[in-house]
């Protein structure tokens, strides 16, 4: 189990990588945090608060059409629903065996493994983990590891 101060300093730093992508122009960033602060159950940063009500308000004022305005499209135009679950899929995959064993490379030999599991070959995961679509999912995905590392080598040791 995460300790309460390990979960807050685990979120501080989630936070502060998402409002680093929101400020850079990646909008759905924002509900990305605000899932966070829910998931443990913590109130909204004031940067998190201000942007949302920033958001809401323009909502408001009729000065945008769409939440995908605010929030960025929740899937691309022409986006395959099927391969982007199976992209997520072996990138979660990738990180959750990482997390289990933090000596395991990303490499051939993983790629064939998850391959194994779902069904594809080796290169087919190894397509998918290193395809440019799943570059943003994988960068956040080796952020969050790096932050949690701590937790998992401190939960290895008990």
């Amino acid at each position: 189990m995460i300790s309460e101060e390990e979960t807050d300093k685990y979120l501080v730093e989630v936070l502060e990588i998402l409002k680093k992508k929101f400020d850079g122009g990646n909008k759905s960033a924002l509900l990305y945090a605000i899932y966070h602060c829910c998931l443990m159950k913590r109130p909204l940063a004031e940067w998190l608060r201000s942007a949302f009500l920033h958001a809401y308000e323009a909502h408001a004022r009729f000065e945008i059409r769409s939440w995908d305005e605010v929030f960025d499209p929740p899937v691309p135009k022409s986006t395959r629903l099927e391969k982007e679950k199976l992209r997520r899929l072996v990138i979660e995959r990738v990180w959750t065996l990482k997390t289990e064993n933090p000596e395991t490379p990303i490499d051939r030999g993983l790629f064939d493994q998850i391959g194994e599991e779902l069904g594809f070959s080796g290169s087919t995961v190894d397509g998918l983990y290193y395809d440019e679509r799943s570059r943003e999912l994988r960068e956040l995905y080796g952020d969050l590891y790096e932050i949690a590392r701590p937790i998992f080598e401190t939960r290895e040791k008990k």
